[in-house]
């Protein structure tokens, strides 16, 4: 008894295995929007809003004499990456000819 159902599972498995599975375009139209929204939103007003308020504070530490220029480099470094990024990609994508 036990040899026949472990001969119909590997019968079942390799007609399964055996079958041609048809190949659907998977549509990433949520994946997209998704990612057009949070582009949109590192993009928007509040952000640069934040940006302007990190370099105001950086300022008043450079004023008091209590900036540390690492801190102060990656702070400039993070608002030009998120206000670059589109310029980066344009550069990269147009350079590799696509």
């Amino acid at each position: 008894m036990k040899q026949t159902s472990t001969s119909a599972v590997k019968l079942c498995i390799t007609l399964l295995a055996a079958l041609p599975l048809m190949a659907y375009a998977q549509d990433i139209a949520p994946v997209t929007s998704t990612l057009n929204a949070i582009h949109g939103f590192m993009q928007s007003t509040a952000i640069r809003t934040l940006a302007a308020l990190a370099v105001i504070g950086l300022g008043i530490l450079a004023i008091m004499g209590r900036m540390r220029w690492a801190w102060a480099g990656s702070i400039i470094g993070g608002i030009v990456m998120i206000f670059g990024a589109d310029a980066f990609v344009s550069f990269f994508t147009t350079s590799a000819g696509s």
